[in-house]
């Protein structure tokens, strides 16, 4: 199994805003119109800690509709590298183990996903902060 340990203070603040239901969930970037990546999220509350700004970048053709996006520091897909030494995290998009559920032929079946996949694959906040409270 994967263990990554970051810094639990932090952590629990990453926990305690995806339970909280102030985010609306979004995907494919940190953060769009539609909400928050739970990558986006950590930035978040870095930048209410830190008081630093998201920079809004705006209109990219996604399949042919626009979508509003924002930047912070230098990143709009994956943890810039102030949040993730913030953090005590090693990599931009942490893995977490994924169990294979429904599947009685194979005992003890997991998949490791990184955490944007995870959010942009339909896990509500509510699982990926469950996930992130046993693994990190």
């Amino acid at each position: 199994m994967l263990k990554t340990k970051m810094n639990p203070e932090v952590k629990q603040k990453w926990i305690d805003a995806l339970r909280s239901d102030k985010y609306e969930q979004g995907s494919h970037k940190l953060r769009s119109v539609t909400g928050y990546c739970c990558l986006g999220v950590l930035c978040d509350l870095y930048s209410q800690e830190h008081n630093v700004e998201w920079k809004f970048r705006g209109n990219e053709e996604t399949n042919l509709q626009p979508m509003d996006y924002w930047y912070f520091g230098d990143q709009s897909e994956f943890l810039p590298e102030s949040v993730m030494n913030w953090a005590e995290l090693k990599t931009s998009n942490p893995n977490v183990r994924v169990d294979v559920e429904d599947n009685e032929d194979e005992d003890n079946c997991y998949y490791i996903h990184e955490l944007s996949d995870i959010n942009d694959s339909g896990y509500s906040f509510n699982g990926i902060a469950n996930l992130i409270e046993a693994q990190l």
